[in-house]
């Protein structure tokens, strides 16, 4: 990465410390405390100071410096034109599993572009591959503390590592994890598994490879290859199937124990999907700890289903207490999700519907024809397939009830619109049913369903907080 001469200050927020000095959009940083700044982690770490000077070069030409003391954490109240400041790394590799590579056409820019940058791994949790990394960065990762950094193993076999990747250099860059861990840097680690590949015995020596990091190595996270329907021209990847889910929990199971004898937690994890396909009982939800893989589509159901059961107690307690809050008049509820949480969803419908016998709830499991039917988990279902679903359902004389409930999931994070651009407003028009957007806890489920809903076209519930877009871990 080259150092640049100046950093282009592209706004000042109101009532900070850059306004108060009078920086304005358009001046130029030229040194922070005599250093030059190569992106954000310099910027944020360098202004930690309690004393900065901050070398400006105006937009007229003119420069000057700024003598400034303020406390630790303050921060100046700049805005850059990208997040970084430079633009993120784009990957390197071109990997035989990756979903970007199998989108539809025309989809919008920020899905087609696929980052590898190790400063968003820190920032957002995106998970790296490394091959795009040299010694230098790896020295910056260490330099700042970047802990946790989140790298995408999928083999510690270099040959299947290499293949997996396209990439002839991407086994050799495994050996930044020894130095990573050694300065107690904390690793997550992410295994997209694909049939006959990556998994039985080349996983198994990958866990055990990776074992040797810990306690460095927080988890070793898998979750099964997405397969959608454009895939002309690439490599010849399988489903896994039931007996193939099967499989690879036996083999989790016997190094979770393991684990959990020598480290008191299970280290590696099975996304959700396995256990689903499988039909196989989920591990217990103290297993899950901290929950801290919910973005890899790890441990969703179990967290899901701990909070059900404690609101329902308390949903039945209030009844029996005659809460005021109970709902009185009847009402429908249709409640719309993927293919592979159909009969979960209808399972925790039937236990509200037995609390509440005025609430009548469908449950509609979407079908994707958008990326394939072989793509079933929920946040990838689009809105034109829920359209056309409900379309022909309303051909067929369905009744819908009072509204539709929407999970936010499917959504951008900061924007009403799936992954297929179609946004939630046209979605309404197009269905003719009130929507409910609801969060993916089981509060919020529960809340869209027995909650006295206002009668408008789309409600939303008081977002508490942020979550990881699918489009930002899309790719690895």
């Amino acid at each position: 990465m080259i150092k640049i001469d100046k950093v282009l200050i592209y706004g000042v927020k109101k009532d900070s410390i850059a306004e108060e000095i009078g920086l304005k959009k358009g001046d130029y940083i030229l040194s922070i405390n005599g250093e030059k700044i190569i992106d954000i982690l310099d910027y944020k770490f360098i202004v930690q100071d309690e004393f900065i000077e901050l070398e400006i070069q105006h937009s007229d030409g003119q420069i000057e410096i700024f003598e400034i003391e303020k406390d630790e954490d303050d921060d100046l109240g700049l805005k850059f034109e990208h997040e970084l400041i430079d633009k993120p790394r784009n990957c390197h590799n071109k990997c035989i599993f990756c979903f970007m590579e199998q989108l539809p056409k025309n989809v919008r820019d920020t899905l087609i572009f696929k980052d590898d940058d190790y400063r968003l791994s820190f920032f957002t949790g995106n998970y790296i591959t490394m091959t795009n990394m040299k010694e230098s960065d790896i020295d910056r990762i260490i330099r700042y503390r970047l802990s946790p950094i989140n790298i995408s193993i999928h083999a510690t076999d270099e040959k299947v590592r290499c293949m997996m990747l396209n990439n002839r250099f991407a086994g050799k860059v495994l050996l930044y994890l020894d130095k990573l861990s050694k300065a107690d840097i904390k690793i997550n680690t992410q295994i997209v598994l694909c049939k006959g590949i990556n998994d039985g015995k080349i996983l198994e020596k990958t866990i055990l490879d990776l074992s040797k990091y810990i306690p460095a190595l927080q988890s070793i996270c898998i979750v099964p290859v997405g397969l959608s329907k454009n895939r002309e021209g690439l490599y010849p990847l399988k489903k896994l199937t039931k007996k193939d889910c099967i499989e690879t929990i036996n083999i989790i199971s016997k190094y979770q124990d393991k684990f959990k004898k020598k480290y008191n937690k299970p280290i590696v994890y099975l996304a959700d999907e396995f256990y689903l396909k499988a039909n196989v009982k989920f591990p217990e939800y103290k297993d899950y700890l901290d929950f801290g893989q919910l973005e890899d589509g790890i441990g969703m159901i179990p967290l899901f289903e701990h909070e059900f059961c404690k609101k329902v107690k308390s949903l039945e307690n209030n009844k029996n207490l005659g809460s005021q809050n109970i709902i009185k008049n009847k009402k429908t509820v249709t409640l719309v999700t993927g293919m592979i949480t159909k009969d979960f969803i209808e399972q925790k419908a039937k236990i509200i519907m037995q609390i509440y016998n005025n609430i009548t709830i469908n449950v509609i499991a979407i079908e994707n024809k958008y990326f394939g039917k072989d793509i079933t988990v929920t946040g990838l279902v689009v809105g034109t397939d829920i359209i056309n679903t409900i379309k022909k359902l309303k051909e067929e004389k369905y009744e819908f009830g009072d509204y539709v409930v929407i999970p936010e999931v499917m959504l951008k994070d900061d924007e009403d619109i799936f992954l297929d651009d179609t946004t939630l407003e046209k979605l309404q028009e197009q269905i003719n049913i009130n929507i409910v957007v609801s969060d993916t806890t089981a509060n919020g489920f529960i809340q869209s369903i027995v909650s006295d809903i206002p009668n408008e076209k789309i409600y939303k519930f008081i977002k508490l907080n942020n979550r990881q877009s699918y489009e930002n871990s899309i790719c690895h």
